[in-house]
């Protein structure tokens, strides 16, 4: 028998009652429901407890994705300890997704922060900038977010790090919106929107809180599909994943399908096309490498041609020492990483253009196992799987290069494919390395079986990083905002 309308209307309001009640003195544990593209794809659960040295602060987050078919399920946590006065004392995050598990922790001091990565039974020993002593960790934002709203402030600018989002601490700009109704568990919620600005928000991001400043729904736009968390019961957002059915699919949203097909790009010497944002605006892309750029209308011409020289380096990433460094994903004292440099270059002459086709041919021959499974593994990891996409592709090949003291970094951006995923004649989204030789960042596509040249003009550079903190690094924030955003119009190169 089905109970009567009037009770179960006051049981959805004892559970938003128990769900939005008064924070507890101790601890506060909060659940939500992920939806990616209006689909659920998973949940999250935020935890913020006291401890004798004053708070910590814990997020988990499991999300189902599927990547042209291929179905990825990744866990995510992140966790720091801070005193009673709002300073950092440790942390740290684990990712753990496609057979892979790293952790990296951090502990907090006035000269430094020292970081450990593990991965298996690898270790990486690094130590990072001091924090800013103005940055505040996420129990001490809250309680300063909690007095700007009191006191009636419209907007909110904090410097605040969150472990999920690396080591570093990032200023993020809050400002009031109007007040609007949330369901949460099925019954109406007043809440304020609050847009959010910030060098790893995307643009149009937002929170909704409640007056006494309870989060209730959080919104990210991407190419993708806006990233969606709502308020739940635990019950309800475990049940995600039962009902979420097909996961959702995060790569072919991303394509950009040009005005007309390019031609075979390994025929090219040059390819010219004009880059246009189809929503928000997109930063400008970089001229580094073989890419130049100019301003076109209300977009930008990029001209990719394999008969000029590329673009000279800046001094500042000439004397950068982050591109010859080890990092959480770069492991530049790893035997395997060592062995497999060294024997793609032992017979290779002085020439510099030779070691980089021997140790990019044998980045491709040791990733034998060509797959969309993995996530962003780091080198070591790809190395001993000998699997990956481009992303591990470009990773690795980086690894080689600086274990042989080659500068190196990785480029995001697209790539032209033929088929791919499904699709025909589409930009997909890609990754390649980049090596700095003689003032010069050399393209080099590690996915190109060998025999095939370094490069292809059919790339479109978009960002650069040296993956020295891949969480929190504002290059792939740049990317966020291009996805699934771009027209591509083919000026040069297209297919007769």
């Amino acid at each position: 028998m089905n109970p009567p309308r009037a009770t179960l209307s006051l049981a959805c309001l004892l559970v938003v009652a128990a769900l939005l009640g008064a924070r507890a003195a101790d601890r506060t544990e909060r659940w939500y429901e992920v939806k990616v593209a209006g689909r659920l794809a998973g949940w999250m659960r935020s935890v913020e407890a006291a401890v004798p040295e004053g708070w910590r602060t814990e997020t988990e987050t499991r999300l189902r994705l599927s990547r042209g078919g291929v179905t990825l399920d990744m866990v995510n946590t992140g966790w720091i300890v801070e005193s009673a006065d709002g300073k950092p004392i440790s942390g740290g995050r684990t990712q753990v997704g496609s057979g892979q598990s790293v952790r990296v922790t951090w502990k907090y001091g006035p000269d430094g922060v020292a970081e450990r990565t593990i991965e298996g039974a690898r270790i990486i020993d690094r130590k990072l900038p001091a924090v800013p002593a103005d940055a505040l960790p996420p129990h001490a934002a809250d309680a300063d977010a909690d007095r700007h709203r009191n006191l009636g402030d419209a907007v909110i600018r904090q410097l605040v790090f969150e472990p999920t989002q690396g080591s570093q601490p990032q200023t993020v700009v809050s400002t009031r919106g109007t007040e609007e109704t949330v369901s949460v568990a099925g019954v109406p919620v007043t809440a304020t929107r609050w847009s959010m600005k910030g060098a790893l928000v995307p643009p149009g991001s937002a929170e909704w809180r409640t007056a006494v400043g309870d989060l209730v729904r959080s919104l990210s736009p991407t190419g993708l599909g806006d990233i969606e968390s709502i308020l739940s019961t635990e019950e309800r957002a475990k049940r995600a994943l039962d009902l979420a059915g097909a996961p959702p699919e995060v790569m072919v949203a991303s394509f950009a399908q040009p005005d007309r097909p390019l031609a075979d790009p390994a025929a090219l010497r040059r390819m010219r096309v004009r880059v246009t944002a189809m929503r928000d605006a997109i930063p400008v892309p970089p001229e580094m490498g073989l890419q130049r750029v100019s301003a076109s209308g209300k977009g930008y011409e990029i001209t990719v041609d394999l008969d000029k020289p590329p673009q000279p380096a800046l001094v500042a990433e000439r004397e950068d020492p982050a591109y010859l460094a080890a990092s959480p994903m770069i492991n530049t004292k790893d035997p395997l990483l060592i062995k497999l440099a060294a024997a793609a270059v032992a017979d290779a002459p002085a020439d510099m253009g030779l070691r980089l086709e021997r140790l990019r041919a044998a980045t491709f021959q040791q990733l034998s196992r060509k797959n969309l499974g993995s996530a962003l593994a780091s080198a070591s990891e790809a190395a001993r799987t000998r699997s990956g996409d481009c992303t591990e592709h470009a990773v690795l090949l980086a690894a080689l290069l600086r274990v042989q003291g080659i500068p190196s970094r990785v480029v995001a951006g697209l790539v032209w494919c033929d088929q791919f995923a499904g699709k025909k004649d589409v930009f997909g989204w890609h990754l390649w390395t980049q090596a700095l030789v003689d003032g010069r960042w050399i393209d080099l596509d590690a996915t190109l079986p060998p025999g095939k040249g370094l490069f292809h003009p059919g790339h479109i550079a978009l960002a650069a990083t040296a993956l020295s903190d891949p969480a929190g690094d504002p290059s792939w924030a740049t990317l966020l905002s291009a996805l699934g955003n771009l027209q591509v119009e083919v000026l040069d190169g297209a297919r007769e």
